[in-house]
Parts: structure tokens; sequence; C-alpha cells
């Protein structure tokens, strides 16, 4: 029964969380009624190549390259240039603008009929705006400013003017936001509305992913976030008090794109959140998939002033790592740690596993202090597997003590059970029956605890293939010879076919398992046996199915299957054999 669990597990448990399009849904996935699909900014005339703007020192954390576009006095695309976009480009000597990381490309992200969609831009009808031209498509004017400014201005042609004005903050990993109703000439009173477009993050369509972790979330500074995953064709609300709102935005795997207001009449002027999914048509400059990324939109309502005067509000926008030792950095570093707990609830089957939440926690916990000890997260994940298997050794040597005494104490009814067996040799439910009131009679149960190694190693392990799916602490974090990425599958070499690189890890855990798998004795009971050569192919399917996750996850595999190997070999030494009639009972930790 034991190894029929462990093998549903194995089986089952990866097959789930794969077929998850993300965190679970915990917010309404339509509203009442929110907007259309925002309006698109055409294309540049040819010539117009928009503005370029570099924020900070390259290397330094918090620097952004970006470009612009005067139509809707939208963002094109912004690269982090703390961060590169690949191990190769990191290790370069002298670096060009193509080595850093591209974090959001809304301009290459295409509708239907091939317009561009910019973040950034202010959208709504004329009727909500007062503006005679659209927001979301004119000419904006750009104002050159020095020491990491962007401003740019539109007048309504009725009297009004709106000012985006964007301030770099290196040290808030991103930038402020004011936005300005300023009234040149006409009658003050009633309020303007329209929507902030926020800045989506490009999610490419990564074989070392098992699931999508683009997530728009929002969360109150009081209460629980709420959060959605991409849903296409379908514009999605997010409900939550916003007048007490702590942030709103997205994320993909690593990075967020968080909105929060910097004040409470900013916070008053929010009206709505809006959820979209891009891009509409699959983007090969960003690899991104089509409908597999979120985007937010900000409902905004600000009220006409006096003449001469202007109604001013001011957010701060995110656009960094999501790890615990970044936000740690912030003037208000738990801000975003909702986004954390929603990354790091494990979803299995649909509903959330109890305790996943603190164990991924407190695993990514010893794992940075054994970091902090020896440099290496690989070794990390490697004394994390010693602590967790040598915590459990002493309850698996019990088990497998009382599980050799079970066996010869059933050594001695066997003549007893063989007779049973040929007295109800035509009625299988009568020798069960029997068997049981034979076993009562003389005080023999099997071991109950004979699978609990597994269930307390199970945790274990969800935790880490939840932890591992989005630890931004592994990008891009080398082990030893091959492995040169952790966030990733460890790819050997390449191939010229499908799946297209060897990955050895999976293969090399397969085979240990295999190995284990086969040196146990089959049982003496014929159903059981047939159920057990049947499970001893179970590992192909699952290293198949985790063959391009994240190699770290896979580091940890391999070791507890090392040590399981050594454990197998001293409990034998000690203990002697394994009893085929309990060899059903004997499961492996993972």
């Amino acid at each position: 029964m034991a190894k029929t669990i462990q093998s549903f597990l194995l089986a089952f448990l990866p097959s789930a969380l794969a077929a998850l399009p993300g965190p679970s849904l915990c917010a309404q996935n339509e509203g009442a009624g929110p907007p259309a699909a925002a309006p698109r900014a055409q294309d540049p005339p040819p010539g117009d190549v928009g503005v370029l703007r570099e924020f900070g020192a390259p290397g330094q954390p918090g620097g952004f390259r970006a470009r612009f576009s005067r139509l809707g006095g939208g963002l094109v695309w912004l690269q982090a240039t703390d961060h590169y976009r690949s191990i190769e480009a990191k290790g370069r000597a002298a670096h060009t603008p193509d080595d850093y990381l591209l974090l959001s490309s809304p301009g290459s992200w295409r509708a239907s009929d091939g317009s561009a969609d910019l973040a950034l831009r202010l959208v709504g009808k004329s009727a909500d705006t007062r503006f005679l031209p659209d927001l979301g498509t004119a000419p904006w004017t750009y104002t050159e400013l020095p020491d990491g400014v962007v401003q740019f201005g539109l007048q309504s042609g009725t009297g009004l003017e709106l000012v985006k004005t964007l301030r770099h903050g290196a040290g808030q990993r991103g930038f402020v936001l004011e936005i300005a109703l300023r009234n040149l000439d006409t009658e003050p009173g009633g309020r303007i509305a329209f929507e902030l477009l926020g800045v989506p993050l490009v999610n490419p369509a990564e074989s070392t992913l098992i699931g999508n972790s683009s997530t728009a979330i929002a969360a109150p500074t009081e209460g629980e976030a709420v959060h959605v995953g991409p849903a296409a064709g379908r514009v999605q609300t997010l409900t939550t008090d916003l007048p007490r709102l702590s942030f709103a935005g997205t994320t993909n795997r690593f990075f967020g794109s968080f909105l929060y207001p910097r004040d409470p009449a900013s916070a008053q002027a929010l009206t709505g959140l809006y959820v979209d999914t891009a891009p509409n048509v699959a983007d090969p400059d960003t690899q991104t998939n089509a409908h597999t990324a979120t985007r937010m939109r900000y409902g905004l309502s600000l009220a006409v002033p006096e003449r001469g005067a202007a109604t001013v509000v001011g957010f701060g926008l995110y656009l960094g790592p999501k790890a615990y030792p970044v936000f740690a950095t912030l003037a208000a570093p738990e801000r975003f740690a909702p986004i954390l707990d929603v990354d790091l609830n494990p979803p299995c089957c649909y509903i959330e596993v109890p305790g996943g939440r603190p164990m991924a926690k407190l695993l990514l916990q010893l794992l940075g202090w054994f970091h902090a000890v020896v440099g290496n997260w690989g070794v990390a994940i490697i004394m994390l597997t010693v602590l967790v298997r040598g915590l459990l050794a002493p309850l698996n040597f019990h088990m497998q003590k009382s599980m050799r005494a079970y066996s010869k104490r059933m050594a001695v009814l066997k003549p007893k059970l063989d007779e049973l067996k040929e007295r109800y040799s035509d009625d299988p439910k009568a020798y069960q029956q029997a068997m049981i009131q034979l076993q009562r009679e003389h005080k023999l149960m099997p071991p109950i605890g004979g699978c609990l190694p597994i269930f307390l190693t199970m945790p274990i392990y969800i935790g880490l293939f939840t932890a591992l799916r989005t630890a931004y602490e592994l990008r891009q974090q080398p082990f030893m010879l091959w492995v040169t990425d952790l966030s990733r599958a460890d790819q050997l070499f390449a191939l010229p076919f499908w799946p297209h690189w060897l990955n050895l890890l999976p293969l090399v855990w397969i085979a240990l398992y295999l190995f284990m798998v086969f040196r146990q004795p089959l049982t003496t009971d014929p159903q059981q046996r047939q159920m057990q050569q049947m499970t001893r192919y179970m590992p192909l399917l699952f290293g198949f199915m985790l063959y391009g996750y994240a190699s770290a996850l896979l580091v940890y595999m391999v070791t507890s299957m090392l040590w399981s190997l050594v454990e197998a070999a001293v409990t034998k030494k000690i203990l002697g054999p394994v009893d085929p009639s309990v060899a059903a009972m004997t499961p492996t930790p993972m």
C-alpha cells in the first residue's frame, strides 16, 4: 500500500501542478462591468525614434534604459541595467545595451490590427476626460529635463492640461509618477476620468518553468491580497479596498511591476483595478506567447481645480526583483511581501496545500543561511538535503526495524496463513476476513508508520518545488561544472532534435531510483507483487515531467536519492535484508 501511495504521488502531483495556469484565483474573474480593452497607440511615423533615456549608472541597483514615444506619451520598452539577459552577457568584459535585461516591451506587443500597445499612457473617452484629442493616441509634448526626469504634457483644447512627470528613484528601484490636471482657463468643478496603463512585464516561454508565473495582484494595507492569472479575451476586475490600497501590479517569474499611492489623496483618486491579458499575438522578440502575460489598468478620477491651480496625484512605481533581500533595501520593506506569499503558496489539484507557504518560506530561509556560510546555492541545497534526511534518519530506521520484527512474527504464522488460503481459495473476501481475525488473535498488525517517512519528506519536496519556481536568489547562480544556472535545467549540451538539450540531472535521478528499486525484493503476495512490478517504472514518467525543470530541484532529488542508497546499505548491514513479505511496506523517501 505504501508503494502504491508513493507511486500515485510521484505520478500525479507534478502533472497536477503543471496543469495549473498559475496561482489560484482569489478575486473576481470578471467585474460587473469593466471597461473595454484600452485603445492602441499607432506606430510613430517614419524617422520618429521617440525619446531614449538612461536612468542611473549601468551595473548599479535601480538603473534603467527606456524609450518613450510622444504618441500617447507612452513607454515603448524598458531595460534593467542592473541585470543581464544571460550568463554569457553578464560575463562580458565590456557591455553593450543588448546585454541588459529587457523588463518590458509593450511597443512590440501587437493587436490583431498590428498596432502597438504602449505603457504608462492615459486613456479614456472624450466625454469622461473633457479632452478633445484622444489621450492614448494624441501626440504629447515632451519636455527635456535633467536628473532622471521625464515629462509629457497634453492640452485639452477646452482650457485643461494634463502633465505626466516620471522621476527616477534608484533607491526605490523605480520611479515616482506624478499626474497633474491643470486648469488653464475653464470653469472649475466636476471631475475627469481616465485610466493609467501599467507597465506589463515580458513573460518568456521557458521550458524550465512549470505553470505560468504571470500574476496580477492588489493588496490593501489591511486584509488579504487578491490576485488573478492570465485570462484570454476577458478584462478581469480586482476588487479591494482602494482608499487603503498598499500596491497593485503584475509579475513575471522573477520581477514585479507595482504601483503604490504615495499619499491618501492619491489613493482616493483610484476608481478601479482592471487586468488585461497580453499579448494578443505571440511576440517572437520577447519570446512571450499569446495570452500569457497580465497588465494592470488603474482607473483614476481627478477634480477640476480652480483657474490657475492644479490637482496632483503621486504614485511610486517599483520595477525590480521579487525577493526579500531586495525588498529589505526599500523604505517600506514589508509593502510587497504579499506577492511573495502568493508565489510561495503551492497549488495542488486546485486546492491550497496546508502548510505549503510556511514550508516554502522556511526552506528559503534555511537555504539563505547555508548560502551565507558556503557562498554557493547548489552546495546550500545539498546541505539542506542532508539536514532534512538526517533528521528523518532515526524515524526511518525505527520503521525499518519494526517491519523486520513484523516479518519475523509473520513467518511463525505462515503455516496457518497457507492453510487459510487453501481453505478459502474460492472466496477471497472470506480469506481476507479470516486472515484479519487470525492477526487479531495473535495481536499482529502491520506497522502503521511504514509510509510515514514518505509523507514527512513530501511537504519538503512540495515546498522546494514551489519555492524554486520563482526564487530570484537562484537566477543565474552557478553550481559546479556544467550547471551554470540553478534556475534553469542543467543543459549539458545541445541536441539537434527535441528536447533540444541533454539535461543530465533528471537522467541521473531516474538511474539512481531504478537502481534502488530493482535492488529491493518483490513481495510474496501475488496482488501486491503485480502492483509493485508496475510501479517500478513510474520514475520514468516522473523524470520526463521534470526533465526541463530548474536544476536546483534536481540537485535536491539526486542528493536525497544518494542518501537513500547509503541509508539502505547501512540499515541492511545492521538489521539484515528486508523480508519479501514486507517489501511493499518500505517506500523510498524523496
